[in-house]
């Protein structure tokens, strides 16, 4: 009767602990965060320039009055077009909706692209789209450092060497 009493009496000890974990440390962290409000913010921002920057390459494409200058808006063209498809993968994944058009203010300096012509659209496509790059730079860094989203962070990390690389090639054309 003992035995069979100590028996029952472990029997319940180890169901109980097995409802346990044995080894937190090996339990995997979860590995994103919700967005917030910093990780929204540069999202739509990015989204936003990135549209912005599409259209003025098309503008540089057809407008240009170098090869330099439409090469600079073939570039930007793909390569902001390529990374808004991450973008909008990751806002998705996440549930944060983009904007649909781009603010006010970049409508503005593409209407000012679309009525420049000749050298003066060289000029004002290098300066905008440099003033432009230099802005979505520090927005991203700040997204690096600040940002909770593992996801958004990695994005603006995988963004940050283009978007330098555009504005080293914007900043090379500028003396032309």
């Amino acid at each position: 009767m003992r035995t069979r009493l100590t028996l029952l009496l472990a029997a319940v000890a180890l169901a109980g602990c097995a409802e346990v974990p044995t080894n937190t440390a090996a339990v995997a962290p979860k590995t994103d965060a919700q967005p917030s409000e910093q990780d929204k913010a540069w999202m739509r921002t990015i989204h936003q320039g990135n549209i912005a920057e599409i259209q003025a390459g098309r503008l540089a494409q057809g407008k240009g009055g170098t090869r330099r200058i439409k090469s600079i808006g073939k570039m930007l063209v793909k390569d902001h077009t390529d990374f808004d498809v991450k973008v909008a993968q990751v806002a998705t994944q996440l549930g944060i909706q983009l904007p649909k058009s781009i603010s006010a203010d970049q409508r503005d300096e593409i209407l000012q692209l679309r009525d420049a012509i000749g050298r003066d659209f060289d000029q004002e496509f290098i300066a905008t789209m440099t003033n432009e790059h230099m802005a979505a730079i520090a927005a991203t860094k700040t997204e690096i450092s600040r940002g909770s989203s593992q996801a958004v962070v990695a994005l603006a990390k995988a963004a940050a060497p283009k978007l330098e690389q555009h504005l080293s090639v914007l900043r090379g054309a500028h003396g032309e």
